[in-house]
């Protein structure tokens, strides 16, 4: 058997802990109206949520020696990295109407099971990131910044980039199929399909950051700040830093202009180019 795949074998078996809580946690059906997070402590429910994305560094111990796998996470420049946080930023922006469109996908008849259950996760999933993101104090908001940001960054960006993409590119001998293959799983993982498409763009952006730089420490960047953004966004307006008038959902986006869109789309191209140059170019001065 072919040894990276013997790797990849022990990749899945080291997180299967981690995968059969998530599916069997997807797979009971419990009507939405009979579930409310009120008396749980906030904190203690972030704080287990996040700490069971450790499964993500299990692998760790397969690969500390394999020089396959170097993620180089203490190659890191000021520039790249305010690049790196500027691109995602419009990134969020250019996601916005593909977080409405992915909403928007209706099924085939045939396809009304899966739709419902789909519904129902969706409506599940939002009652816990609500609860979770409605900090009551600043105290809160730091420890949600800690559990909701920072472990989950790093650890998906170490498993889903520094493993699992690698590893494929490794046995496929093709970097852009490696980058969406282990995308495509980023996304899946969530089991969230109407966040299934701006979660697999993401991880591409991710992907190729990882691919550009030959650092971790990029992807983690641009995902600590896409998870931060998001729910420092929420936490402001539900104080009224934005106004009376200024309406936010955790798994919707604000209606965008077109011309922001396409002004954004422009000025995206131009970063990333900018990046691409600036990230390859810090991989290769070591």
């Amino acid at each position: 058997m072919n040894k990276h795949l013997k790797e990849l074998l022990f990749i899945i078996l080291s997180i299967s802990p981690l995968l059969i809580m998530s599916i069997l946690s997807n797979l009971v059906e419990v009507p939405s109206s009979e579930i409310s997070y009120e008396g749980l402590d906030r904190k203690v429910l972030m704080l287990s949520n996040s700490f069971l994305l450790f499964f993500f560094l299990v692998p760790y111990f397969a690969i500390k020696n394999n020089n396959n796998y170097l993620m180089n996470t203490n190659k890191i420049k000021l520039l790249p990295a305010a690049l790196v946080i500027i691109s995602t930023l419009f990134f969020i922006v250019l996601n916005a109407p593909v977080i409405e469109w992915n909403k928007s996908i209706s099924f085939p008849d045939f396809m009304s099971s899966f739709e419902s259950w789909a519904l129902l996760k969706e409506k599940q999933l939002e009652s816990l990131t609500v609860y979770l993101v409605s900090f009551e104090n600043n105290f809160e908001y730091i420890i949600g910044i800690f559990a909701i940001a920072l472990i989950p960054g790093f650890c998906e960006e170490y498993f889903f980039r520094g493993i699992l993409q690698k590893n494929f590119n490794l046995l496929l001998k093709n970097s852009h199929v490696a980058i969406l293959l282990s995308s495509l799983l980023f996304s899946a993982f969530h089991l969230q399909f109407y966040g299934f498409f701006p979660r697999l763009f993401l991880g591409i952006f991710f992907g190729y950051l990882f691919y550009w730089s030959g650092s971790l420490i990029y992807p983690v960047i641009a995902h600590v700040f896409n998870n931060f953004l998001s729910l420092t966004v929420f936490y402001a307006a539900n104080n009224g830093f934005f106004g009376e008038n200024f309406d936010v959902s955790v798994n919707s986006s604000p209606d965008i202009p077109l011309a922001v869109i396409a002004l954004s789309i422009i000025i995206f191209i131009f970063l990333v180019t900018v990046l691409k140059e600036k990230l390859k170019y810090t991989n290769e001065s070591g």
